[in-house]
């Protein structure tokens, strides 16, 4: 990153109190670059006030909010600065995913687009339909600071994903940009794993976001993660990929489904042999040419339902 900024950009990291050796790793390399800063926090405050923190910070007109370990391609800061050249509220920049080791290619680009789009302020409902799983991701996100500190925040402090409660919060003042090349390359499997915290995420945090924004119901009906106990499909490859059960169902479902026709779906996915579902969604990738193929079927043989995994005291998901 450092190796591409311009006279136009500056790096702001913020440190959220670690215990590691940050800080003597970021000031070496604010030793070579006068445009890092660093910031370092007595306390962590949760990774939504230390975004809000960070571009109330930052200097310029535009803030791209980033992860601790996602790599830039070659040439990415000029290509979003030749498009901040418009008066843009935020523009979406996609990515490629890859292995952890970095070394083979899972998806050629996250955001299924072949060329750059235009969504103008009142396009917030298809914007919504294209970008909202995507924005599960913080790293391709460059905003308009001004648009930023002008919007409420506060209320989407703990939510996990403060970004998505600013931009959909209600219509955005000018036009969006969402850039078909993939200018990021995202390590998949860091924060990816399964454990307990990520799917109170999946399953309650993020679609606790729903009611909050301004995208209408028929927008967030077609994202189907915002209300997952509706979707046997979408619960079904949860199960598939072991991040689903009947465990999860009893925790974080049945205390809010009132009805016994809203928990059938739930039921039925949390029921149904892990080792059966992900033999169905290895099958569906296989034989389909779904825009997500090789990534989940990475992810689907990872899985301690996937047979080589049986028995293995390798840690799998």
């Amino acid at each position: 990153m450092l190796s591409q900024l311009t006279g136009e950009c500056e790096v702001v990291v913020l440190d959220g109190a670690s215990t590691d050796d940050t800080e003597e790793v970021v000031l070496a390399y604010a030793r070579h670059c006068d445009r890092l800063r660093y910031i370092r926090q007595e306390t962590n405050n949760g990774v939504d006030r230390d975004y809000d923190r960070a571009v109330e910070l930052a200097r310029g007109e535009y803030c791209w909010l980033m992860t601790d370990d996602d790599l830039l391609k070659p040439g990415a800061v000029s290509a979003v600065l030749n498009s901040l050249r418009r008066d843009l509220s935020l523009v979406l920049v996609n990515a490629e995913i890859r292995d952890f080791s970095l070394s083979t290619v899972l998806l050629s680009r996250w955001l299924d687009v072949e060329s750059n789009r235009a969504y103008r302020s009142n396009d917030m409902d298809r914007l919504f339909v294209l970008a909202a799983d995507f924005l599960k991701y913080i790293g391709g996100v460059v905003i308009k600071r001004a648009l930023w500190l002008a919007r409420d925040r506060q209320s989407f402090y703990g939510s996990w994903f403060i970004h998505v409660g600013v931009i959909f919060q209600e219509q955005l003042p000018s036009e969006v940009e969402v850039m078909a090349e993939p200018q990021i390359i995202l390590r998949w499997g860091n924060a990816h794993t399964f454990s307990p915290k990520v799917m109170e995420i999946l399953l309650v945090t993020w679609p606790s976001l729903s009611g909050r924004l301004a995208p209408s119901e028929s927008a967030k009906g077609e994202v189907h993660s915002l209300a997952p106990w509706r979707h046997f499909r979408y619960l079904l490859e949860l199960r598939s990929l072991g991040y689903y059960s009947l465990k999860e169902y009893r925790r974080w479902f049945r205390p809010k489904l009132l009805s016994a026709r809203e928990k059938v779906a739930p039921i039925l996915a949390g029921i149904l042999p892990g080792v059966l579902a992900n033999a169905i969604f290895v099958l569906y990738y296989l034989i389909t040419a779904d825009h997500l193929r090789e990534l989940r079927l990475h992810d689907l043989r990872k899985c301690r339902y996937y047979p080589r995994n049986w028995g293995s005291t390798k840690p799998v998901w």
